[in-house]
């Protein structure tokens, strides 16, 4: 595994070597470097051999082209017949897997995005799909803001215990989900493509009613918090963490139902999918870098962008899935998937959702793998 040098634990620790720190991070990760686990994320996972060992990749392919070119007269001087050429369908669905993933993930990116839009008021967002309010988040006042500084001292406590995880969970999250499922990139690359085009979709969404709200981060407003990882250069409310991780746990126990037979456990495996995505979001806490609030605005956008991508799968060519219209007002309260999970954030309106081939590939191909 020359290609990712991050995943050569060795030269992880080659960080010395000056040199070969370029190796572990092409791969943005580079600070996971030592995340030996991580390798494979060695920057993101989905750059794969991205620049791993740059330099040694660039003789062999000058020697092999120029092998190649030096024989290219074996090949005759014939011009080649047009009538001969085949012409591929355009924009058919089936190409999908000729493209490269990274080109997939553009593909399915754009197809959410076009859909996606917001309106911002002073002390609101309110969230469109397809021009219709999908999701509207109430903007917290300083007061509730902090009252919420107490979750965060209390969950200081749990740094020690949990620091492993909270690194681990500054990347890719598919790994933390890939135990409960026995999720392997060998045997489902399809199912972790949509893991991680899941995540992926989840930072568009989030980011620009973090930006609107522009809510301020814990440690800006009390000194003790004092997190234990670098603040992130953007607003606390919603948690991006709380968005990506519930949408994956949403998407993933989406599978499931669609494959009934595969699990012969797949109740204790859904309630496993989402107490995952609770602790993924508590850990934000836990690391002094967002309020309870922010995760529970964060599951209610995960949560909507998860139904869009599974209905955007799913739903029928002519006719479109609906769902109703949500809205999170904050209140001073700890998060919990259980509470989270109870509490009806729908209010009268309904938004429609319509087919997507892009992402029906994508979808129907991570169903193929469970077999």
């Amino acid at each position: 595994m020359t290609g990712f040098n991050g995943a050569n634990g060795a030269n992880g620790a080659n960080g010395a070597n000056g040199a070969n720190g370029a190796n572990g991070a092409n791969g943005a990760n580079g600070a996971n470097g030592a995340n030996g686990a991580n390798g494979a994320n060695g920057a993101n996972g989905a750059n794969g051999a991205n620049g791993a060992n740059g330099a040694n990749v660039a003789f062999p392919v000058v020697a092999s082209q120029t092998a190649a070119f030096g024989i290219r007269h074996v090949a005759g001087n014939a011009p080649i017949q047009p009538g001969l050429v085949r012409e591929d369908d355009r924009a058919n669905d089936a190409q999908m897997g000729l493209w490269s993933q990274q080109v997939r993930e553009w593909l399915c990116i754009n197809e959410f995005l076009r859909n996606y839009s917001w309106q911002a008021e002073a002390n609101e967002i309110r969230l469109r799909w397809s021009g219709k309010p999908m999701l509207t988040l109430l903007r917290p006042d300083a007061n509730l803001l902090v009252g919420q500084l107490r979750f965060l001292t209390d969950y200081g406590d749990l740094r020690a215990e949990r620091g492993a995880e909270i690194i681990d969970q500054m990347g890719m999250l598919v790994d933390h989900y890939a135990h409960i499922l026995g999720i392997t990139a060998a045997r489902m690359p399809r199912l972790v493509e949509l893991v991680n085009l899941t995540q992926a979709i989840c930072s568009h969404a989030v980011m620009t009613p973090k930006h609107c709200l522009a809510i301020r981060r814990p440690d800006q407003l009390d000194a003790r918090i004092m997190p234990m990882i670098p603040t992130p250069g953007h607003g606390s409310f919603p948690s991006g963490h709380a968005t990506q991780a519930m949408a994956i746990a949403t998407i993933l126990a989406a599978i499931v139902n669609a494959k009934p037979d595969h699990y012969p456990d797949a109740d204790a495996r859904k309630a496993l999918l989402f107490k995952q995505a609770e602790r993924i979001a508590a850990n934000r806490t836990v690391a002094g870098v967002h309020y309870p609030i922010d995760s529970w605005a964060g599951a209610c956008l995960g949560r909507e962008v998860a139904r869009i991508l599974v209905s955007m799968a799913t739903a029928q060519r002519n006719k479109a899935a609906v769902h109703p219209a949500q809205l999170y007002k904050p209140e001073d309260r700890d998060y919990f998937v259980r509470d989270f999970q109870a509490h009806d954030h729908s209010y009268g309106t309904n938004y429609k959702v319509s087919f997507s081939g892009p992402i029906a590939w994508l979808w129907d191909k991570a169903l193929d793998e469970l077999i």
